[in-house]
């Protein structure tokens, strides 16, 4: 299976943006390899045409320093890039599904949010990003988008009908809640049906932009870049499911392989 490995240090045919600087933070100069997720994947990949990089709220790897790394590096590597975070609606959902109460996990997420929100443009305001035109997408902004509507909607009808896909994706939000109890400290044996239950839609409103970000964005090639494989990604990928990738969606998963840190 082939890789993309470039440092973004070294890249020469694109000038690598400079590392933006935040006081009493170490700062990451990073290359990072990008595998897909099947061989497809990786011809998508080496076109280096469109890149989504998916960003996770609560998630302690997504710090300042790596955003900035990672973002630098799809910059220097594809020719577009748009970067995709969950909106307030779904992302609160995990915290309300580890039990937290609903005004305030909603007022904690609105906070993480615009937090990486404000990072992001922070980052996007570097003059190596002038005429980029970078978006930071949030799932509610194609809410009203007929493709997504119509993707969604079959994402729904696959979880009724199809067994095999319902068990995979409740999995998937067990694993969820189960990762967000334990980075909180909370007990993680028993997790309560209805909780998964209550985190599931977040898998409903993301799963449009693993399948089709193309027709979304309008792009004619695109790859999702995440650091970790979907657990649902492999059935997605190999028709186990009714409902699949389109043949100009891939999927990249992004390694760190090696930093250089300076303490500013």
């Amino acid at each position: 299976m082939s890789q993309l490995s470039i440092s973004t240090s070294a890249n020469k045919a694109c000038p690598l943006p400079p590392v933006c600087s935040f006081p009493g933070e170490n700062i990451l100069k990073a290359s990072f390899d990008v595998t897909g997720q099947t061989s497809h994947c990786n011809v998508i990949i080496d076109q280096r045409d469109h890149a989504l990089v998916g960003i996770s709220p609560f998630n302690s790897r997504f710090s300042k320093a790596y955003v900035t790394a990672l973002v630098t590096w799809a910059a220097a590597h594809f020719e577009h890039i748009d970067l995709l975070l969950p909106c307030v609606e779904e992302a609160s959902r995990l915290l309300k599904a580890t039990g937290m109460e609903e005004k305030k996990a909603i007022k904690k997420t609105d906070r993480e949010l615009r937090r990486h929100k404000n990072h992001l443009a922070a980052v996007l305001s570097g003059p190596s990003f002038e005429g980029r035109g970078i978006q930071v997408i949030q799932f509610n902004h194609y809410a009203d988008h007929p493709r997504y509507q119509k993707i969604r909607s079959s994402v729904e009808n696959a979880f009724e009908s199809c067994s095999r896909f319902r068990k995979d994706c409740l999995n998937m939000s067990y694993q969820a809640v189960k990762g967000r109890l334990k980075g909180t400290g909370q007990c993680q044996k028993d997790v309560d049906p209805e909780l998964i239950q209550k985190a599931l839609p977040y898998i409903f409103a993301e799963l449009p932009f693993f399948l089709d970000t193309p027709s979304l964005l309008d792009v004619n090639l695109s790859t999702l870049l995440y650091h970790r494989p979907w657990p649902i990604g492999k059935g997605l990928y190999h028709g186990h499911y009714p409902i699949q990738v389109t043949k100009n969606q891939s999927y990249g998963i992004v390694t760190l392989t090696s930093a250089s840190e300076q303490r500013v």
